[in-house]
């Protein structure tokens, strides 16, 4: 029993190092976690500062990603709709 506690607690921490939701997963396996952070400006703006712009606009942040200010990301459409929702907080 003591054995399975310890376990569970393991898997519990590495959990915690595991990206939250499948979303996530998919931003930082897109890259963009190089220029946006979740609270701070990095190269380009914070989530939190995407999420308060375009107050779940998807269709506007996601013309944002396609225009030629923004880097090219090498996603299919489906995939860039889940990270424009993930980014800006959409549901």
């Amino acid at each position: 029993m003591k054995r399975m506690m310890i376990a569970l607690a393991a898997a519990g921490f590495l959990a915690g190092a595991m990206p939250a939701t499948a979303d996530e997963a998919l931003f930082k396996s897109k890259g963009c976690v190089k220029c946006h952070d979740a609270e701070k400006k990095k190269k380009g703006p914070a989530i939190s500062a995407m999420t308060a712009k375009f107050k779940g606009d998807v269709g506007k942040a996601t013309a944002v990603v396609k225009g030629k200010d923004h880097p090219e990301v090498d996603a299919t459409d489906a995939e860039l709709a889940k990270l424009v929702k993930h980014a800006i907080g959409a549901k």
